[in-house]
């Protein structure tokens, strides 16, 4: 589903044919014709000044947050657990619903790949400003720091009963 390594990145785009490109998002699509496949070349994190890690993934992604969560965290490919963690980073309104899905589904997800996953979702390393102003790309206005703080406890938490529950 996700391809990380910038390697097979580049190994993958050589076989592939360019459909559009969106230079404003740093986007942009491909058509797999071997397999028939929609694949999507982005960046996630790009804030204007610096792009982040490149990531390319199927087109297009499943609808739902379990759904998505069930495919990248109950298979062994690394690669999966961290492409959604760092794609998810980005979209913290998904994160109340990401959280509340994993407190009700950890013992079904593979303990490394929740962790990888919580990992790169990087919840700890956002700053929620105090007071806003005037909103930008890189703020958080559907977050509060009480929000925030909770939530991190609770990926905690699930980190910890994941670690406990034997399958």
């Amino acid at each position: 589903m996700y391809i990380i390594d910038s390697d097979q990145q580049l190994s993958l785009i050589k076989e592939m044919k360019q459909l559009r490109k969106d230079s404003t998002n740093y986007e942009v699509y491909y058509h797999h014709p071997y397999s028939n496949q929609m694949w999507k070349s982005f960046f996630p994190l790009s804030d204007g000044e610096t792009l982040g890690p490149k990531l390319m993934r199927h087109e297009p992604l499943p609808t739902g947050i379990d759904e998505c969560l069930h495919i990248c965290l109950t298979e062994e490919v690394h690669a999966n657990a961290v492409g959604l963690g760092i794609e998810w980073s980005a979209n913290t309104a998904l994160w109340p619903h990401i959280i509340k899905t994993l407190e009700k589904n950890y013992s079904h997800y593979l303990r490394g790949q929740l962790k990888l996953f919580l990992n790169h979702l990087n919840m700890g390393e956002v700053e929620v400003p105090e007071r806003q102003e005037e909103p930008s790309p890189s703020t958080m206005p559907n977050i509060t720091s009480e929000e925030l703080n909770n939530l991190i406890w609770r990926s905690r938490k699930i980190r910890m009963k994941r670690f406990f529950v034997l399958r």
